[in-house]
């Protein structure tokens, strides 16, 4: 896939799911955001597991793949929505850049 922008992934990714038949319906916003948090579990078992390599993507560790898997799914409902994450991204990581140091008083 090379060096794409975020937006480009986005739109790459969102026709490969629709490609495969995952809109052909509509789909419920709850479904998606819970397959978003199984692939965040998926990295949690990678990580308990301590697997280094991946099954499916040669030359890739396993947490690398459930990372990828997570802002695939983010991307491609994104795609759906047509909203703007390259934008969104960069503009909250300007605004975090201007944050306080742990956002004040945070501990974690």
């Amino acid at each position: 896939m090379g060096n794409n922008t975020i937006s480009e992934l986005q739109t790459k990714i969102h026709q490969i799911a629709k490609d495969h038949g995952w809109w052909e319906k509509d789909r419920e916003i709850g479904t998606i955001l819970m397959l978003i948090v199984t692939e965040v579990a998926e990295v949690m078992e990678a990580y308990r597991e301590d697997r280094d390599e991946s099954e499916n993507i040669p030359g890739f560790s396993w947490m690398e793949e459930e990372l990828a898997d997570i802002i695939i799914r983010v991307l491609d409902f994104a795609g759906h929505n047509n909203y703007d994450m390259e934008g969104a991204i960069s503009a909250k990581m300007k605004y975090n850049a201007s944050r306080s140091y742990r956002h004040g008083d945070k501990k974690a």
